[in-house]
């Protein structure tokens, strides 16, 4: 009977064309090099801690203290480490899934990309399903900052120049002039772009149509900036807060703060990818590792110092920074804007890559990672629909791809009988059940269960209490743009 649950392993074998075990050669003819190439281009120690920091910093970050300040400082900061540990727990494991893969299909200089691991053990439609889950996850990530860069950019013009031009497209093309200091300088529900819209899409553009590796230097500046905001937001918030304190320790809503902390962790998907681009010996889990937990503390101290000094009143911070009038407001505010513009290529990078590896074919790729989410972002900049937009990707669709879909992928790696392996002698359930099987008696088989179950049954229930609040105790109009 043993011998008859046995799995054959021939299907598992693939052999990559020599031109994917080199290196991705499109890729290299598009700008960067080839990621198989010489080590010395790869993200060492530092470059991978960066690149995860910036690729977790991002609008949500700004959230924070009203998050914070409707469930609570102590149910704040445990929902963060939380986070923060199932993050960590789930990288390591995605990491060791992806070793095991290799392993088992004698390709460890093989490059896999998220979607391939999800074609290896769930077939083309898993290819196909998880190359969408990401693409809106990576798309909505992207939007939301492109937004919020853009609207703080004409800030910043109007700072220095006392006004910002903008170009309306409907009902008629027109310049419109503002002098207006908020951070919708526009107002909101305008169909036009503006000069910051348009800075921002040039520089990002140029960046995303290069390779990871390529961007080094304007990731060590972003982390520069990001570590300036940090120092002068916390000089400018500080005195607010000593005055206000008007956070409480235990608030009445803690389902916000999960939406939140699940949508500024957003790094898992990027794990294929960074490990690719990294070189091997620059001990990737360690600084992955340290990255979230880096980062959580400058969450936290945000979450908790911006909760006492402005409450609930705001779903931005930067706003009251800004009009408040202080240069070290406006500075931190500032320092964070140009913080978010070298990450927003990060996103469209990876759109691309696994774009192509579903495609085959690259330029295509690129521009439809490129170009799709500035155009999306068009007409999203001024509409109303952006906080909104925020909340229910993060809650639905975000939280699953950045932790249900790897741990579910790790689990079947660990199991030993991906999908596009037939058992012999038995049927489907029976290969199912003695796939489940082999997956617990693995040690790491098991972590990705357990972690799985806990995380996705509370994004399900974050889903839940969200659709609740939304329909018994918020009108259409206020969910709805």
């Amino acid at each position: 009977m043993a011998e008859e649950h046995k799995y054959s392993q021939s299907s598992r074998t693939y052999d990559p064309s020599p031109r994917m075990r080199s290196g991705r050669l499109s890729f290299a003819s598009l700008g960067g090099g080839s990621l198989y190439g010489d080590d010395k281009n790869k993200f060492t120690y530092m470059g991978i801690f960066i690149l995860c920091i910036n690729t977790m910093n991002g609008p949500g970050l700004l959230a924070l203290p009203k998050a914070f300040s409707e469930c609570g400082i102590i149910p704040g900061v445990f929902a963060m480490i939380a986070v923060a540990w199932v993050t960590q727990e789930t990288a390591s494991i995605l990491c060791d899934a992806i070793m095991t893969t290799q392993l088992r299909t004698h390709t460890v200089e093989r490059h896999w990309e998220f979607t391939d691991l999800a074609k290896e053990y769930f077939g083309s439609k898993g290819e196909s399903a998880s190359v969408l889950m990401l693409s809106l996850t990576l798309g909505a990530l992207a939007i939301a900052q492109i937004t919020i860069v853009a609207q703080a950019l004409d800030a910043m013009v109007i700072a220095a120049l006392g006004q910002v031009v903008g170009f309306r497209y409907y009902p008629e093309l027109e310049v419109v002039r503002t002098e207006s200091s908020s951070l919708q300088p526009f107002g909101v529900n305008q169909p036009m772009v503006s000069t910051g819209f348009i800075v921002a899409m040039v520089i990002c553009i140029v960046l995303g149509f290069m390779d990871l590796t390529s961007n080094k230097l304007p990731q060590y500046m972003s982390f520069f900036l990001l570590i300036m905001f940090s120092i002068c937001a916390t000089i400018h918030i500080s005195p607010v807060a000593a005055t206000q304190g008007s956070a409480s320790l235990v608030g009445m809503d803690p389902s916000s703060i999960i939406g939140v902390a699940v949508f500024n962790y957003s790094v898992i998907i990027a794990i294929p990818s960074l490990k690719a681009d990294s070189n091997p010996r620059a001990g990737f889990e360690n600084a992955v590792s340290m990255s979230v937990w880096t980062i959580s503390i400058l969450y936290i101290f945000i979450g908790v110092l911006g909760s006492q000094a402005y409450g609930s009143s705001t779903d931005n911070i930067m706003d009251p920074m800004l009009m408040s009038g202080l240069a070290m407001g406006r500075f931190a505010s500032f320092a964070f804007v140009w913080a978010l513009i070298p990450p927003l290529p990060i996103y469209t990078i990876l759109i691309s890559r696994n774009l192509e590896q579903v495609t085959r074919k690259p330029i295509f790729s690129k521009i439809m990672g490129v170009l799709v989410p500035w155009t999306l972002a068009l007409f999203l900049y001024m509409s109303e629909a952006f906080g909104v937009f925020v909340v229910w990707t993060s809650i639905l669709v975000l939280g699953f791809t950045n932790y249900t879909l790897p741990l579910t992928i790790a689990a079947r790696a660990f199991g030993g009988a991906p999908g596009r392996i037939g058992y012999e002698g038995i049927t489907a359930w029976e290969a199912w059940v003695e796939e489940l099987r082999s997956t617990w008696e693995d040690e790491i088989g098991r972590k990705a269960l357990l972690l799985n179950i806990g995380i996705t049954t509370v994004l399900i229930g974050v889903v839940i209490m969200n659709i609740r609040k939304a329909l018994c105790g918020i009108s259409t109009d206020d969910i709805i743009p």
